[in-house]
């Protein structure tokens, strides 16, 4: 019989895990954490991972959670490691990433009492966590035993029902932390029967009835990995006159009905043609929208009416405008409505069809003859991302730049934009470069890179992983957003330029590396970054600080004219 912990909520954690699902715990060292490492590591089925730096180690971990589709176990000592959890939780937690977040714990009695790593750390992380659970110390009897199972149960399916998300539980345990003993069956793992919810049939038709008699209606697809049937569904909805369909890289959606570069076809919007392209019914899907363009537009337009559709009811009233809250899948809502939703003599999307066809001709033509700087070195780059790969990008310039250009089909799209923070872009690509078997490109800025500099950090880097860092010499955004560019004394506090070079950390890794600096450059080091290599290879592409902002603004002024 196998030996594992003597610890009955460790060994009980690591059972119940691999019972009912889970096969990856993601692990930073500690000594109050023994038991359930040595519980972990000794689990059947079970692959444990170990990542030193905890805030990188969670970013990992959702990054491997994204590509499963499926909860990974995060487990660290207790204290200020807990602490370093946070920003990767918040970002899991906003995405709907599934993380079981275990943190081991000191006695509760000798917490504020001088002792070393015992701070406050029962519910420490709850206003980002779906659920937190404190399981007993002691475990002496059988009710104990059948209370503490059965919150470990309810821990884990919470993860992923009624919608995914992070979960954390808090362990404690008192010395001695390193003994062993026979495994013995526990608690009873609790099936989850899996259900889905659906549109009254009266309401359907209510619903219906407002898409055939609406003569403009906006679709705004969120952040997402979506069903093919759902695009089908779109791009059938999409056909109707109507019907405009607006998506984004991070919406993984791309269809030639639909609008798909929103930022730059919302530029062709003008007083002249802006009653016509002003929607009458918003319907709006997925997580997170990067265009601020879009965001400000429908907040001055406010739609007559807002239907936000989410299985966990979100109420997501980013546009002020919020009519109806529609708590089943997207798949539900459109398979419901997009086969009985008619047509009528609408000129809605056609009228956006003209727009975005109108400013797609000026933007090739811009950037054909713009000078090297980040938008054409972003045009580069696109072009050159092999067919089939996951593509991360990092906050908050590569988001952006991304939503410009037209995207090659087979290509996936993934950012940490739940929270939008920079602090984790690159270990949540190499956790998902890990998990995948997807060629996957990480388009990162310097400041996002070497903020995460711990990210190589581990054993566990996947040779398909590819980075390619844009370095304008700090946070370039900062030059182009309006506030911090009217006062240039101020600049340096908003762009914080760092004097550290990207490629030393890439080289201190032992990574392959290129770099760049003109188009010629480029394309050779694409096509070298895109050949085998053992390890993740590094590019970086030099760009002048002071050129792509004003390119960016004359860029969209031009599109305007």
């Amino acid at each position: 019989m196998t030996k594992t912990s003597d610890h009955f909520t460790a060994a009980e954690l690591a059972r119940l895990c691999a019972a009912k699902g889970i096969r990856h715990a993601v692990i930073s060292p500690g000594s109050r954490s023994a038991p359930l490492v040595i519980a972990f590591s000794r689990q059947e089925g079970m692959q444990c991972l170990s990542v030193i730096d905890e805030r990188s180690a969670a970013f990992f971990a959702l990054g491997m959670a994204q590509q499963l589709h499926a909860p990974v176990a995060l487990i660290c000592t207790s204290g200020s490691a807990v602490l370093n959890y946070g920003p990767a939780i918040a970002e899991a937690f906003y995405q709907r990433i599934p993380l079981l977040v275990i943190t081991a714990d000191r006695p509760e009695e000798w917490v504020d009492q001088g002792e070393g790593q015992a701070i406050r750390q029962q519910g420490v992380l709850t206003l980002h966590m779906k659920k937190s659970v404190q399981l007993p110390r002691l475990t002496d009897d059988d009710l104990v035993r059948w209370h503490g199972g059965r919150l470990i149960n309810e821990a884990i399916d919470a993860t992923l029902l009624p919608v995914p998300g992070p979960v954390h539980v808090n362990a404690p345990f008192a010395e001695p932390l390193y003994n062993t003993s026979e495994s013995v069956g526990g608690t009873r793992a609790i099936a989850q029967v899996m259900t889905e919810s659906f549109i009254l049939p009266e309401h359907a038709r209510w619903l219906i009835g407002q898409l055939n008699s609406c003569r403009k209606v906006m679709v705004l697809a969120g952040q997402g990995t979506w069903s093919d049937g759902l695009k089908k569904q779109l791009a059938q909805l999409a056909a109707l006159p109507q019907v405009t369909v607006l998506t984004e890289a991070t919406s993984n959606l791309d269809d030639p009905s639909f609008i798909s570069c929103i930022d730059r076809a919302i530029e062709g919007v003008n007083e002249r043609n802006e009653t016509d392209l002003k929607p009458d019914l918003l319907i709006t899907f997925g997580g997170a929208i990067v265009s601020k363009r879009i965001k400000g537009l429908l907040r001055t337009w406010r739609p007559a009416q807002h239907w936000n559709v989410d299985i966990g009811q979100r109420h997501y009233d980013t546009y002020q405008s919020l009519s109806h809250d529609i708590a089943v899948s997207p798949e539900v809502f459109f398979s419901q409505l997009a086969g009985h939703a008619k047509g009528n003599e609408s000129i809605y999307r056609e009228a956006w069809r003209m727009v975005d066809q109108r400013i797609r001709v000026k933007h090739e033509a811009i950037v054909k003859e713009t000078t090297f700087c980040d938008l054409t070195v972003f045009d580069q780059i696109l072009r050159a991302i092999p067919q089939g790969s996951d593509v991360h990008l990092a906050n908050s310039t590569p988001t952006r730049y991304a939503q410009l250009f037209d995207r090659k089909t087979g290509l996936r799209w993934f950012s940490n934009r739940g929270t939008s923070g920079i602090d984790g872009c690159t270990s949540t690509a190499v956790g998902s470069a890990f998990a995948s078997p997807r060629p996957t490109t990480l388009i990162s800025g310097d400041t996002a890179f070497l903020y995460d500099s711990n990210a190589f950090w581990n054993a566990h880097l996947s040779p398909l992983l590819r980075v390619i860092v844009i370095d304008n010499g700090g946070g370039n955004i900062f030059r182009y957003i309006e506030g911090p560019d009217r006062n240039p004394e101020l600049l340096k506090w908003f762009e914080a330029p760092h004097g550290r070079d990207a490629l030393a950390l890439a080289k201190s890794y032992g990574l392959p590396w290129r770099e760049a600096n003109d188009a010629n450059s480029l394309n050779e080091a694409l096509e070298w970054l895109y050949d085998e290599h053992s390890k993740p290879a590094v590019l970086v592409v030099r760009t002048e600080a002071k050129v792509s902002p004003k390119v960016l603004r004359a860029y969209f002024q031009s599109l305007r004219d």
